[in-house]
Order: structure tokens, then C-alpha cells, then sequence
């Protein structure tokens, strides 16, 4: 009876550790840094083939692999204006430099990863872009709270006045408090990692994954095959019911509360001193492959008539030529993809005859 009482209070409190550890992001980091690519049994593996090959632990079918690193070329620009670029992203963008735009100064944030503190010139054209893939906006810009994460930090060449508005602007009523200490959008990811993503666990993952695969025609874990079997999606951008889901029914009034939210920014990042303001949204890759059932998300926002924003439209060049624009293996779009939406925002940034009053 001792015996069982004591490991009953064991297993609360390994449970407390692991819960605080993946709840902390600085932990999580520390933990990640360690373990990630560690030929150690407690190592993990990163899937350097493709984050869903890594997901169903499909490493032997090599159609699934991506055929190379990001690798994006230094573009050749003559803006014939100085632009400062803003971006607010996620891992769609996260791996572009400086030398992929046509912008004297870039800033960059990763969404549910950090904070973007950015600072503006009226010298320049200052222009920010918000770039989220499909499958977070309805849980992301349910809420202003990209207020609370997107901040002025300097403002060069101007007066004091503008930063004093902006703070003003940022602590109207109906902003949001910042929890971001207290819980982690990846809690329940960091759980699994911390339980179950272990090298010495990896041999039976893949022998269970090589017979759903062989024997029932399906992918393991996270990952599910596409109808035709020549590439893997995310399980979650699949379902019919989840924010995530391309095919979760999506009422008008929903939209509506969408565009309310996309126009407060809009009006808060002018107010504040960008002279441009763009959308950008990444569509899912079953919403280009597979997109019969589709919400229709992305369209319905972009062509919403109250919408204040301009659009960075990479759905329509993906539906239009939908080859190669996605790795099969992998999340993310390609580099032949990538860069066909850095034309469409380089073109923008090279356009001197913009309207700041837009």
C-alpha cells in the first residue's frame, strides 16, 4: 500500500515537471537545443526530409523527401525609394533575409514565438506586412491581440506626438491582456515531445508507420495522405470541425468579425505610422490540392468588401499553376512557391507611385 501511494505521488509530480517544462518556452528552448538532431536514446530527430515525414516517421518513402534546403537567392533591386519592411509571419516566412526583399531595412516576428518591437523613418516608405497561413487565422485574429505583440519601439525623423497617439491607440479599452506568460499556443506539441519523441522509441514508430502505410494505405501520427496518395497533409488542416480545418463550415457572421478585427489593425498600424498596410494569407496545401469542400476562407476574406487592407493574393498564383508550389513531405511551401510570393511583395516594395492615403 505504501509502495502504491508513494509512486502515485511520484507520477504527480514527474506530471507537474513535464507540464511546467512544456508550458515554458525558455525550458522548452533549453530542452529543444539539447536534444534536437542527438544520436543519444533521449535525442530527438529532426526531420530534415519533411516536418510531416517526420510527423508519420515515413522516412524510407523517398517521394515524400524535399529535394533541398531553403535556399533563397539575394533579389536584384532598384526601388528608386527607400522602403522600411515589417513583417509579422510565421515559419512560412521566418527563413527570409534582408537580401530577399527590395527594402533598405527589414524586421521580422515570428507569431506565438516572439514579440515585434519595430521602429519606423518617415524618410522611408514604411510598410508592414501581416502573413499568417491558413490554418491559424480564425484562432489567431479572433481577437486584436497582434496589438498587444506588434509595438512601435522609435519612430526616426518624426515627432514625439506620433508615439504618444500610438500608445494611446494600443491601450484603448477593448485591447486584450497580454497572457503570453502564462500558457503556451504549443502545450500540448511540447507534452508529446517530451513524453514520446525519443530515439529509442523511433525503430517501433517506424515499423508502425511502414505497416499503415503498406497494409492500409494511410500515414501515421499527425499526417495524412492526400486522395491520391502523392503527397502528406497536415491531419489537422483536413478535418471538418477544428478552426483549423479547410473544410469547418465558416458562417458569414464569422467573416464579418474576421474583417472587423483585420480593419482595427489596419486602422492601428496607419494611425501609428506605416503608410502601407498588407494581408497575406498562406493557404493550407490540401486547400490547392484538394479543394473540393473548401470553406472557402481566404477568398472570402480577400474579396470581403469592408476589408481595409490590401491583399498579397498567393491563393489565386496557386490555384492557377498548384505544381510543385508545396513539398510533399512538408508543411510549408517550396522555394519555387516562396518565391513566387516574394515576386508578388518585391513588386510592391519597387512600386514608387504607391498612394500613402490607401
Amino acid at each position: 500500500m505504501m509502495v502504491r501511494t508513494a509512486l502515485k505521488y511520484i507520477l504527480i509530480v514527474v506530471g507537474l515537471a513535464i507540464l511546467y517544462l512544456s508550458t515554458s518556452k525558455n525550458m522548452m528552448q533549453q530542452i529543444s537545443d539539447a536534444r534536437n538532431d542527438n544520436d543519444e536514446w533521449w535525442g530527438s530527430h529532426f526531420a530534415y526530409e519533411g516536418d510531416l515525414v517526420g510527423m508519420s516517421y515515413l522516412y524510407y518513402e523517398k517521394k515524400f523527401h524535399k529535394p533541398g534546403q531553403r535556399i533563397y537567392k539575394p533579389k536584384k533591386c532598384d526601388s528608386g525609394k527607400g522602403v522600411n519592411l515589417v513583417i509579422w509571419g510565421d515559419s512560412y516566412t521566418q527563413y527570409f533575409g534582408d537580401t530577399c526583399f527590395c527594402a533598405d531595412k527589414y524586421q521580422y516576428g515570428r507569431r506565438y514565438f516572439s514579440k515585434l518591437d519595430y521602429t519606423l523613418d518617415s524618410s522611408k516608405r514604411n510598410i508592414l506586412i501581416i502573413e499568417s497561413t491558413e490554418r491559424l487565422v480564425r484562432e489567431y485574429f479572433a481577437n486584436n491581440r497582434m496589438a498587444n505583440e506588434v509595438k512601435l519601439l522609435s519612430y526616426k525623423n518624426v515627432l514625439s506626438g506620433i508615439q504618444r497617439y500610438y500608445k494611446q491607440v494600443n491601450t484603448a479599452a477593448f485591447s486584450i491582456p497580454d497572457v503570453s506568460m502564462l500558457f503556451n499556443e504549443h502545450i500540448n506539441q511540447n507534452i508529446e515531445y517530451n513524453l514520446f519523441n525519443y530515439n529509442f522509441v523511433s525503430p517501433a514508430r517506424k515499423m508502425k508507420a511502414w505497416m499503415n502505410y503498406k497494409v492500409f494505405n494511410r500515414a501515421s501520427g499527425d499526417a495524412v495522405l492526400s486522395d491520391d496518395a502523392d503527397r502528406l497533409f497536415l491531419k489537422e488542416t483536413t478535418l471538418k470541425k477544428g478552426n483549423s480545418g479547410y473544410a469547418n463550415p465558416l458562417t458569414n457572421e464569422e467573416i464579418d468579425k474576421l474583417i472587423a478585427v483585420f480593419n482595427d489593425l489596419y486602422h492601428r498600424y496607419r494611425n501609428a505610422g506605416f503608410d502601407e498596410v498588407y494581408l497575406s494569407l498562406i493557404p493550407n496545401a490540401v486547400t490547392i490540392y484538394q479543394p473540393e469542400n473548401y470553406n472557402m476562407l481566404i477568398p472570402r476574406i480577400q474579396q470581403h468588401a469592408s476589408l481595409k487592407m490590401k491583399c498579397i493574393d498567393i491563393y489565386t498564383v496557386f490555384r492557377q499553376h498548384p505544381d510543385d508550389m508545396y513539398w510533399r513531405g512538408d508543411t510549408h511551401w517550396s522555394n519555387k512557391g516562396a518565391d513566387e510570393w516574394l515576386k508578388i511583395v518585391n513588386r510592391i516594395l519597387s512600386d514608387t507611385s504607391y498612394n500613402a492615403s490607401l
